[in-house]
């Protein structure tokens, strides 16, 4: 008689395929991980930017409206706050790492006129760039420089 055998059907991966597949997937993640982190740094950046000029914006546009206060962005090292009508006062604090060096300024101000009170410039140091804030003469709010 014979007998038969029972042969089983394997189904499953190897043990080297998995570990492939591991490996690929590791380097994978190792590029995209750093190209993460640098994207999302660099929205912070401009995210920080245009909060910052915003808020120059909407203290011109407090200074046209009122003449018996003195509206201001009073700057410090890691943030700087607005103190506007009935000195209400709005603090933003800078990301972990930013700096703002006051250079020529110790605040922003703008006249009855929506023009600057001091002409100067501030300097905004982050992890991985500078950017100098241009405050010139004139009805202009101030323009960011790149370093």
């Amino acid at each position: 008689m014979r007998q038969k055998k029972k042969t089983r059907k394997q189904s499953g991966f190897t043990l080297l395929e998995v570990l492939i597949v591991l490996s690929i997937s590791v380097i994978l993640l190792s590029i995209a991980v750093p190209l993460a982190q640098h994207l999302l740094q660099q929205k912070t950046e401009e995210k920080v930017l245009h909060t910052f000029l915003y808020d120059i914006l909407y203290l011109q546009n407090q200074s046209l409206l009122t003449e018996e206060q003195y509206l201001r962005i009073a700057l410090y090292k890691k943030k700087y706050t607005i103190v506007g009508i009935n000195n209400e006062t709005i603090e933003r604090e800078l990301p972990i790492g930013w700096e703002i060096d006051r250079r020529t300024l110790s605040d922003i101000s703008f006249n009855e006129k929506g023009s600057i009170r001091k002409a100067g410039t501030i300097q905004i140091i982050t992890p991985t760039n500078k950017y100098n804030v241009v405050f010139p003469l004139g009805k202009g709010r101030g323009y960011i420089e790149k370093q």
